[in-house]
């Protein structure tokens, strides 16, 4: 059945970059990107899988079923509001597929082909849903059993699938410092449309992908959600896939994306090049951009480079403060500036360290769906492919 996209949100408001607009995918400019530590709204990339849901507050209920639970247990967004205590933390939603164009230009990927902006910082705030999971019977204790997991359903409609679903296991879940959220406020404010109002999971430190918008259901299963997001996407596949034939044998075999890996890109000057002009001073061009890692690791280095990796000079670090930390983990992103010579004709590249010693690899590691590209080298297009 065709997907109607006549109700979507207008987005005249924003200002992106847009791949798609049915459904609507678009990401800011890398320089708006970080002109804030806080993302504002207007410049957070929108990933969609299909229509945008026109859903009321008032109504909206959510349903948790599962091992464990006797009786599925329905909670009215209201009521996650007033009944369990509010949390806010500071979180980088990253997609998967950030920066594609990267693996695209060593041969063709599948998917949105994202440049560096499908990536925002934000103040996102709900309840625990470990909070809320405990109230109706589920333990900290539960969240042992390696085998449990924690499968959500969207009410959104999707191109791929009957609707967006994805899960976590449910270790993550019942963390004490998981962070995991049912969030209702972005930057302060209620959740947009684009960005899952009335409610949304936010799951700090994974791939964007399992932050599942306009959630409907919570289900507690001996197994990963069977939706098509968790199963036959969001996956690394091996090197030889390179068709969604070849694809078919590896899916239930290649495990699903949780966390993200180190990644730092620079944003400004665009595309890491220096106009001559700016060059002709010999003086030390300023760079700028952004760092993050997964899984609560936070930024412990950023190198730039403009003589294309043979000298390094270390950034200046901008992290959120210790002070202002509502979390044991890193689950914000860094921003950085450095001043370096550059050479004409070359591109500034940088390269991050996080506090587990995970390094960004030089060259792109290819994958039929173009997903963790954290490469600080870039390549130029092959004659089958074009910039995109």
């Amino acid at each position: 059945m065709a997907l109607d996209y006549s109700h979507d949100p207008s987005r005249d408001d924003k200002n992106l970059i847009v791949h798609t607009e049915k459904p609507f995918n678009a990401e800011p400019n890398p320089k708006d990107l970080i002109s804030n530590f806080i993302t504002p709204e207007k410049y957070f990339f929108c990933r969609s899988h299909g229509n945008i849901p026109n859903l009321d507050e008032a109504s909206h209920k959510i349903t948790i079923e599962g091992v464990n639970i006797t009786t599925p247990k329905t909670f009215e967004v209201q009521e996650l509001k007033t009944r369990f205590e509010k949390k806010s933390i500071v979180m980088a939603m990253q997609c998967a597929g950030n920066r594609r164009d990267g693996l695209h230009k060593v041969k063709h990927t599948e998917g949105v082909i994202w440049g560096p902006g499908a990536v925002a910082n934000g103040i996102y705030s709900g309840c625990r849903l470990k909070d809320v999971l405990e109230s109706i019977g589920i333990t900290e204790q539960m969240g042992h059993t390696a085998t449990l997991h924690v499968a959500f359903q969207s009410v959104e409609k999707c191109e791929e699938d009957e609707c967006y679903g994805s899960s976590i296991p449910l270790s993550k879940a019942v963390d004490e410092f998981g962070d995991v959220l049912l969030a209702y406020e972005l930057n302060g404010a209620p959740l947009t449309r684009d960005h899952g109002y009335p409610i949304r999971v936010v799951v700090p430190g994974y791939i964007g992908a399992r932050s599942v918008k306009f959630l409907k259901s919570i289900r507690i299963q001996d197994k990963e959600s069977s939706a098509y997001y968790q199963q036959r996407d969001y996956k690394i596949l091996p090197e030889n896939v390179g068709s969604i034939d070849d694809a078919k044998e590896y899916w239930s075999i290649t495990p699903a994306i949780g966390e993200y890996n180190v990644q730092s890109f620079v944003c400004d000057p665009p595309s890491g090049l220096v106009d001559v002009p700016i060059l002709a001073n010999a003086q030390p061009v300023k760079v700028q951009g952004y760092a993050l890692s997964g899984g609560g690791r936070s930024i412990q280095r950023v190198d730039v480079s403009g003589d294309d990796g043979n000298t390094w000079v270390h950034a200046e670090l901008q992290s959120q403060p210790i002070t202002e930390r509502t979390s044991v983990y890193i689950w914000s992103w860094t921003l950085w500036t450095a001043h370096v010579h550059v050479k004409a004709g070359v591109r500034l590249v940088s390269r991050a360290v996080d506090s587990a010693g995970n390094i960004q690899q030089e060259f792109p590691v290819w994958n039929f769906r173009g997903v963790l590209n954290g490469a600080w080298r870039t390549v130029k297009p092959t004659s089958a492919i074009e910039e995109q």
